[in-house]
């Protein structure tokens, strides 16, 4: 896996892993050394240096009169992060019995750019039963980095499916012939389709339509009913698509 990816994955910035990299290669170092090293200005690496800091990536320490920066190292950070995880599963029962009961409306999230369509299939990951997807994967890949790394982490389980109907292309049939396994199906879409520049999920209740191909943002819905006619269409197209 990509190191920038992993790290982005924890909320990190471009120039902070930029910061934390150069740390890593340089070892205990002021200032000066960092910012040479990254090739930032001194005032941005300070900030940079700061935020890191806040994030329990870096420390610092004064030696003499001189202030040194020092990154984590890699496996601390996945123990601290696998320390919050447990407190934070601890904490789920207490923090579901505070949800509101109230009759849920239709709720509709849209997310702009690049680096936040991402986040728009996080629910996925948490919510029982069959993820639906269709779309064009080489599109889909490139805009979801990070969810389709998650999907390769998750155990999947009568639970926890997942259908795929993606574009038919010498890639993609490369890419199903990976993927697919008991619980997760890939079928071509029809070639009088295609191309089909948009990416739809379907999980739960909620239906996420994505433009791939210049804009770039996601449109979340979030209701039963368009969950329910969106996977009817799925499920037509599903029938007259070639395995």
């Amino acid at each position: 896996m990509n190191p920038n990816n992993a790290l982005a994955g924890l909320d990190l910035k471009e120039k902070e892993i930029l910061v934390y990299k150069a740390l890593l290669e340089l070892g205990e170092v002021p200032v000066t050394r960092v910012t040479k090293k990254a090739g930032l200005k001194r005032p941005t690496t300070y900030a940079v240096l700061k935020s890191l800091e806040g994030k329990g990536f870096v420390s610092r320490t004064i030696r003499g009169k001189k202030m040194l920066f020092a990154a984590q190292h890699p496996k601390k950070l996945v123990t601290e992060a696998e320390i919050r995880l447990k407190e934070l599963q601890a904490a789920v029962p207490q923090l579901e019995s505070m949800m509101g009961n109230a009759e849920q409306r239709p709720r509709v999230v849209v997310y702009e750019g690049k680096d936040a369509l991402d986040k728009a299939y996080d629910d996925s990951f948490v919510t029982k039963g069959e993820v639906l997807y269709m779309g064009d994967i080489s599109l889909s890949q490139e805009v979801f980095p990070r969810t389709f790394a998650k999907v390769g982490y998750v155990s999947l389980s009568p639970e926890f499916k997942i259908r795929e109907l993606d574009d038919d292309s010498e890639r993609t049939r490369k890419y199903a012939e990976e993927v697919r396994g008991p619980y997760r199906q890939v079928r071509f879409i029809p070639k009088e389709f295609l191309p089909f520049q948009v990416d739809i999920g379907i999980f739960g209740n909620t239906v996420l339509i994505t433009s791939v191909k210049k804009e770039y943002f996601t449109v979340k819905i979030e209701s039963e009913e368009i969950a329910h006619g969106y996977r009817a269409l799925f499920e037509a197209m599903w029938r007259i698509s070639s395995e």
